[in-house]
């Protein structure tokens, strides 16, 4: 009988063009509507940094598994999956207060997840309905919302941006999202209604490409259009509740700004609470910036919460050595603030590093075409003196 029953709560749900296998907990069908928002948040923001794995798990059909592990260790499963060629997509995390992080795999890749349990502590597989269980209901309600209704843009926050865009005609959305110090919540609605009004196309690649000239969108910023389409009116017609979050914003750019002037010997930066991976009673520890393995500790006396507890505002000391170490606290080496916020934490040296770097790539590509040509008139005066 209880085969039966099993049996009847197992599923397929057609979503985004594929069918997966589901099997219903107690909670039937609000587990179903609950997880496809969950699909549809992660799609969202493979969507924004140019990924597909949750879209080609999806595809495979099938069922679909969860590996459970600590938090901490998260950094260790990327890498071990991706050493065993695993597909898979990091989930959201709906219990922070467990301690413990889900990627979804496909069951066709239980085998070599099994072995990466081996090397991982307190790790486990489950299902999906079990990854929903264990979940807060105001952290799956909040996740809902936002997939029903994303955050709304600010007028500033538009400008900003469609500056920042019209710098060149092809832009990467992360690169932009970086520059500016954004979240994807921030950047993603902008990057949408502007989409929606012609003003640029989404690409691929999480890429984004305007439909008139840098130049030309300069000067639709500055038109009466635009605050047609972006000012204050429109913005409380398209939101609510919004002018608490800029007050609060401005606050921060104050303080900011105070920190610099009253105390030159220090950088002021802001963290997303994204790079947190641990927490003691006086120390809090980070993941530096565009860097894959490399990670400082801060003093909780010296550094604040900000946007909600979204980010942490902090100040690296210009004289200060820091011990730069990896997942594990083994020591990599001592840096300066004041190189630290140089080569990790200043937008504009990332900027012109990024310049640099596709300068580079240019040159090279200028340099190879070059070379191919030198060869294929080379094989010709070959040919030539052959006949």
């Amino acid at each position: 009988m209880s085969e039966i029953q099993d049996a009847a709560q197992i599923i397929k749900v057609s979503f985004e063009g594929a069918e997966i296998i589901l099997k219903m907990g107690n909670t039937g069908w609000q587990f179903v509507k609950d997880i496809c928002a969950v699909f549809k948040k992660v799609l969202d923001q493979e969507k924004l940094s140019g990924k597909t794995s949750v879209q080609k798990l999806l595809k495979m059909g099938g069922d679909l598994q969860v590996f459970r592990f600590e938090t901490k260790d998260l950094e260790r499963v990327k890498a071990l999956a991706n050493k065993y060629g695993i597909l898979y997509s990091i989930l959201p995390d709906l219990n922070e207060k467990d301690g413990m992080s889900e990627i979804l795999f496909h069951s066709q890749a239980a085998p070599r997840i099994q072995s990466m349990m081996a090397k991982i502590e307190h790790s486990n597989i489950g299902t999906l309905d079990e990854y929903y269980e264990n979940a807060e209901p105001d952290k799956v309600e909040q996740l809902v919302e936002e997939v029903k209704k994303p955050a709304l843009p600010e007028p500033k926050e538009c400008e900003l941006v469609a500056r920042e865009l019209a710098k060149n005609q092809v832009e990467k959305i992360s690169d932009v999202r970086s520059r500016l110090n954004m979240t994807w919540l921030q950047i993603w609605p902008i990057i949408c209604y502007m989409e929606e009004q012609g003003i640029l196309e989404k690409g691929k690649e999480g890429t984004v490409t305007l439909t008139r000239t840098p130049e030309q969108m300069e000067e639709l910023v500055d038109s009466q259009q635009w605050k047609q389409l972006f000012g204050e009116e429109e913005a409380q017609r398209r939101s609510t509740g919004s002018s608490q979050e800029t007050e609060e914003k401005m606050q921060v750019i104050q303080r900011i700004q105070k920190e610099k002037r009253n105390n030159p010997g220090v950088n002021a930066i802001t963290i997303d609470q994204k790079l947190v991976y641990e927490e003691t009673e006086h120390h809090i520890k980070t993941r530096i910036p565009y860097r894959k393995n490399e990670f400082i500790w801060l003093d909780k006396s010296e550094i604040s919460w900000i946007n909600d507890h979204k980010t942490i505002f902090a100040g690296l000391e210009k004289k200060k050595e820091y011990a730069i170490l990896d997942l594990e606290d083994r020591f990599l080496r001592k840096t300066s603030g004041e190189d630290l916020y140089r080569e990790s934490y200043d937008p504009v040296h990332r900027e012109r590093a990024r310049q640099e770097q596709e300068k580079i790539c240019r040159r090279r590509e200028q340099n190879y075409r070059k070379a191919q040509q030198n060869l294929e008139a080379g094989k010709r005066t070959i040919q030539g003196r052959r006949r």
